[in-house]
């Protein structure tokens, strides 16, 4: 554990923790909610207040397990749908997106990892849009084929996207398989995400 100085008088909070089995996604391509069965992960507008040195930064982290058959790829994404416990979509706005993982042939409910930080860079008055949310981070687990994969993918800058300042999000996480087939699931474990400042 790193010492805390307590010099900017901030720390680390817990903002969600949520432990449960989340519904399995199988027999599937296309992005679909790893979250159905979690209650809302809700962001007020104000979290995102501050830019420069000490810029409103978030650990997200989260934690599963992925079944193969025929080595698919998993793609992981991480979104912010406008309002509090709102249904998940594929609209809203992206924070990041990771590669194409390729995972191992025949696994059974192997565990994974992900975990991402979520920055700001750039701030507008409330009631605006600002343009300096990111987002970057890592996915790693015993039976993907690479070491890791990655939120941006690699060889691709970080999405700047863009938020109202004033207003509430929900937070997602999501996922879509390559080779649709009732083995390759993907579930969620856990779901933890602090506010560092």
């Amino acid at each position: 554990m790193v010492p805390i100085s307590f010099l900017t008088g901030t720390q680390t909070e817990l903002l969600y923790a949520y432990y449960g089995a989340s519904t399995n996604l199988a027999t599937f391509t296309t992005e679909d909610n790893l979250m159905k069965t979690y209650p809302s992960c809700v962001l007020p507008g104000s979290l995102f207040s501050k830019v420069g040195p000490q810029s409103s930064s978030f650990e997200l982290v989260a934690a599963g397990q992925i079944g193969t058959t025929a080595t698919p790829t998993f793609t992981f994404t991480i979104r912010l749908i406008s309002g509090a416990s709102v249904a998940w979509s594929a609209g809203g706005i992206i924070l990041g997106a990771s590669n194409a993982i390729t995972a191992a042939s025949t696994v059974t409910l192997s565990p994974f990892r992900l975990r991402a930080h979520i920055g700001v860079r750039s701030i507008a008055a409330a009631g605006s849009a600002t343009t300096g949310v990111v987002c970057q981070g890592n996915i790693d687990g015993p039976a993907f084929t690479a070491a890791e994969g990655s939120i941006p993918a690699p060889g691709s800058s970080p999405l700047v996207s863009t938020i109202d300042v004033g207003a509430t999000y929900s937070l997602f996480i999501s996922a879509a398989c390559g080779t649709s087939n009732a083995l390759n699931l993907v579930n969620l474990q856990c779901v933890k995400l602090y506010g560092e400042n």
